[in-house]
């Protein structure tokens, strides 16, 4: 919101104090604004707008925020790096305890739930009637960095097995997904995520398939309602009291 306010200052031809006079707030108010040392409200926010002839369009939208992974998985393994963001663990903290207790389950699921993995950055995702080893095999082929996560994922590390979406994290997510999207009347939904440090870390190769960390496979099915039930089963053991 500040973002958008501080650009319609800038771009606009009014003088500060008529864009005050306008939007009915003090001059000084627009120059803390433009500063960022002060956050406009939803209210100021439109009468500024509307005040250089813009309008502000709400719309809500699922929450995003991709690095809250990173965060928890920086909370729940210590051998993970970069440290989390203090801000960010904080709140999921927050979110994850009622009276500031540890709950390593609960902060899993605040933190997958609030980075989908259809909603993040460069998600691409494609329907393919393709079985996993040949979906691996084209991810492969590519001669780059790539690893599973997932429905398939969950069931290798001891969830029970579903229908659910499959992740994989690749370099090129757009190439992979024209690939192997083949639609047909097994097809299940693959969703391609761009492969960085983090969907890296801790990722194993068992027979041929590069699968991700156990921590980030439960953090990618919180985030998914067709697998949410995989990543309980997999935390059952987490937390002696029920959450």
């Amino acid at each position: 919101m500040q973002h958008l306010v501080r650009e319609a200052i800038h771009d606009s031809s009014l003088t500060r104090t008529e864009l005050a006079r306008r939007a009915g707030v003090s001059p000084s108010t627009i120059t803390r604004i433009e500063k960022g040392d002060v956050d406009p409200t939803i209210g100021m926010a439109t009468r500024i707008l509307a005040a250089v002839g813009l309008q502000f369009i709400p719309r809500l939208e699922p929450l995003c925020v991709p690095h809250a992974l990173k965060s928890a998985r920086a909370i729940l393994d210590d051998a993970f790096t970069p440290p989390a963001d203090a801000e960010t663990s904080s709140t999921l903290k927050r979110w994850a305890s009622r009276d500031g207790s540890a709950r390593p389950r609960s902060l899993a699921r605040e933190a997958g739930i609030a980075a989908p993995p259809r909603c993040r950055p460069g998600a691409v995702t494609a329907s393919s009637d393709w079985g996993l080893l040949r979906i691996c095999s084209a991810a492969a082929a590519t001669r780059k960095g790539w690893a599973v996560s997932g429905a398939p994922a969950a069931a290798r590390i001891g969830a029970h097995q579903t229908h659910g979406p499959t992740i994989l994290y690749v370099e090129e997510p757009r190439r992979i997904g024209n690939v192997i999207r083949q639609p047909g009347a097994t097809a299940q939904d693959v969703i391609l995520l761009p492969l960085d440090e983090s969907s890296q870390a801790g990722a194993w190769n068992d027979e041929g398939i590069v699968w991700v960390d156990p921590i980030q496979v439960i953090l990618d099915c919180y985030g998914m309602p067709e697998t949410r039930e995989q990543a309980e089963e997999l935390t059952r053991d987490w937390e002696e009291a029920n959450d």
